[in-house]
C-alpha cells in the first residue's frame, strides 16, 4: 500500500501545486482553461502521433486484448445503469452516470502515471491502448449516456457524437498517424520528430497543474454523499472487471498492466463539457470529477499494489 502511494505521489504533488498556485494568485481559471487548451489541442496530440507510428498492423491485431477492453466496457456500462435503477434522480442525472462508468482520465492523469510507474518506455503500451481504444471509448460513453437520456438514439444526437470525433485532436493525430504508417512508411525527418516530442513533454506537467487548479477539497464531503455510487462504479469495479476480462481473455501482460492502470484513473476532465453539451446534468459531472480525482489518492496505491 505505501509503495503504491509513494508511486502516485509525484502526480499528486504536482496536481496540489496547481491547486496552490491557483489559490495563491499566481494563475487563475483563464489561465487553467489555456493551459488545458495546449495540453488538448497541441501536446497530446503531438505524443499520441508519434506513438501512433511505432504501432505496426500485428499490435492493431490483439483479438483478446480487444474483447476484454470492449466487454469491460459494457460491463462498466451496465453496472452503472444497474446502481441508477435504485437511485433517485431525472433522466440526465441518470445518463450522465451512465456516460461517465468508462470515462477514465486516460491522458491528464492516465499517461502520466504509466510514465512514472514503468518509465517512458512504457507510452508504447499507453499508444497501442490509445490506439485500441479512443474511438470505442468516446462512442460507447457518449451512446449509452444518449440512450438512457432519452429511451433511445436519434439520428441528431448520433451526428453529434460523431461530429464530435471528428473534431477531438487525439482521435485525428491517431488517425494521421495510421496513414502515415500505411501511405507513407517511413520515419519523420528528425528535425520534425524532435519538434513533435519537445511539444509532446509539454503535456504531462501542464495536464497535471491544470487538473489540481479545478480542485475543490473544501466540497468533498458534500459532493461525496451525491456521487459515491458512481465513484464504486468508476474507481473500484471498473479495474475489476477488466481484471476479470484478462482472466479470460488473456493478452501481453504489458498491456494488460497498462489498461486496468489507465482506466482504474478518475473521470477525465472532459467528461463535463460533453455532458452539458449533449443535455445531461452537467452540474453532477463536475462534481463526480472533483470528488473521484480526490479519492484516486486512495484507491490508485491498491491497484498499483495489484498490478506489482
Amino acid at each position: 500500500m505505501l509503495g503504491g502511494f509513494l508511486l502516485i505521489l509525484p502526480i499528486m504533488c504536482c496536481i496540489m501545486t496547481g491547486w496552490g498556485l491557483k489559490r495563491v494568485g499566481i494563475l487563475n481559471d483563464e489561465g487553467g482553461s489555456q493551459m488545458g487548451r495546449v495540453v488538448f489541442y497541441v501536446a497530446a496530440p503531438c505524443l499520441v502521433f508519434r506513438i501512433t507510428l511505432s504501432v505496426s498492423a500485428r499490435d492493431l491485431g490483439d483479438v483478446n486484448f480487444v474483447l476484454a477492453l470492449y466487454g469491460g466496457y459494457l460491463g462498466m456500462i451496465f453496472c452503472a445503469w444497474l446502481s441508477e435503477r435504485f437511485r433517485r434522480g431525472d433522466a440526465r442525472r441518470k445518463a450522465a452516470s451512465v456516460m461517465m462508468a468508462i470515462r477514465s482520465n486516460n491522458m491528464f492523469m492516465g499517461m502520466p502515471a504509466v510514465v512514472m510507474l514503468w518509465g517512458e518506455g512504457a507510452l508504447e503500451y499507453y499508444g497501442r491502448f490509445m490506439a485500441l481504444s479512443v474511438a470505442g471509448f468516446e462512442i460507447f460513453s457518449a451512446v449509452s449516456g444518449l440512450i438512457v437520456l432519452h429511451g433511445g438514439l436519434r439520428k441528431d444526437s448520433l451526428r453529434r457524437v460523431f461530429r464530435s470525433l471528428s473534431r477531438n485532436p487525439v482521435v485525428l493525430s491517431i488517425v494521421l498517424g495510421a496513414l502515415w504508417n500505411v501511405g507513407v512508411g517511413l520515419p519523420l525527418p528528425r528535425w520534425l520528430d524532435l519538434s513533435l516530442k519537445i511539444l509532446g513533454d509539454l503535456g504531462t506537467g501542464l495536464a497535471l497543474i491544470t487538473l489540481g487548479m479545478k480542485l475543490k477539497p473544501g466540497e468533498l464531503r458534500r459532493d461525496l454523499l451525491q456521487v459515491w455510487p458512481d465513484m464504486i462504479v468508476r474507481l473500484i469495479i471498473s479495474p475489476l472487471i477488466l481484471a476479470l476480462g484478462f482472466r479470460f481473455f488473456p493478452s501481453q501482460p504489458e498491456m494488460v498492466k497498462t489498461c486496468i492502470l489507465v482506466m482504474a484513473m478518475p473521470v477525465a476532465m472532459n467528461t463535463f463539457p460533453m455532458a452539458e453539451a449533449m443535455g445531461m446534468d452537467g452540474d453532477y459531472t463536475a462534481r463526480a470529477v472533483m470528488v473521484s480525482t480526490m479519492l484516486s489518492v486512495l484507491t490508485l496505491p491498491l491497484v498499483i499494489r495489484f498490478l506489482l
